[in-house]
């Protein structure tokens, strides 16, 4: 049986070309400033997306030689602009669902936050070896930003396509906004994702140890 996240993935890739590139920066995510390493505890919403965006887009245009040669530590490359931005750790848990989060071990559910945010490193970095020709605009006009949640808009435009990304944020404790959902043309990518696991569980007769596991297999493994 094809793994959830390669199911996932594969359907994403099949969108068009940017959306191999943009699977990641999800989760969803996602985007920062240009280059600039800034005080992301006290940046906007908006340039939190870019600045993710710029720097996945950085990593996947500079380092596809690393990607082949240390895969491994092309990964963790992609890891670290994400780990900062991206809530892995609210977007696991609404994955799983209250449901499934509630009956899972504390081991369990770090198991889960390791491997699903882990495929979603290695989904996006395969994605990304492919055509990048597309410009990335930020929609300030169609963005809300209230005290603590955001929907940040972009527009993507490739030879072939025009394409949204809503992208919610949230405002942590900390005062640092992370990305916590994404929407891909009107399909939202953390309700998907959790359709796919609660199929899963059901395939696995109630496993949740199972349903984890499929997780950690990485798209084109068996």
């Amino acid at each position: 049986m094809e793994v959830l996240c390669a199911r996932l993935g594969h359907w994403v890739f099949s969108l068009s070309g940017w959306a191999k590139k943009i699977l990641a920066s999800l989760f969803f995510l996602l985007a920062l400033v240009q280059g600039v390493q800034a005080d992301e505890s006290s940046a906007e919403p908006g340039a939190v997306v870019e600045s993710l965006t710029n720097q996945l887009l950085d990593i996947a245009r500079t380092q596809q030689d690393k990607l082949k040669a240390d895969p491994e530590g092309f990964y963790s490359n992609i890891e670290t602009v994400l780990e900062p931005m991206v809530g892995f750790s609210f977007i696991a848990k609404n994955v799983m669902g209250d449901t499934y989060w509630e009956q899972a071990t504390d081991a369990q559910q770090e198991q889960f936050l390791v491997v699903f945010r882990r495929s979603l490193v290695e989904t996006y970095a395969k994605g990304m070896s492919q055509n990048m020709d597309f410009g990335i605009e930020l929609l300030k006009e169609e963005s809300k930003i209230t005290k603590t949640k955001a929907s940040i808009v972009q527009k993507v435009t490739s030879p072939d396509s025009v394409n949204y990304i809503v992208y919610s944020l949230g405002l942590g404790k900390s005062g640092q906004w992370k990305v916590l959902n994404l929407v891909l043309d009107g399909v939202n990518l953390g309700k998907t994702f959790r359709s796919q696991f609660a199929q899963s569980v059901k395939e696995s007769g109630g496993n949740l140890d199972a349903a984890i596991a499929s997780w950690a297999k990485a798209p084109g493994k068996s």
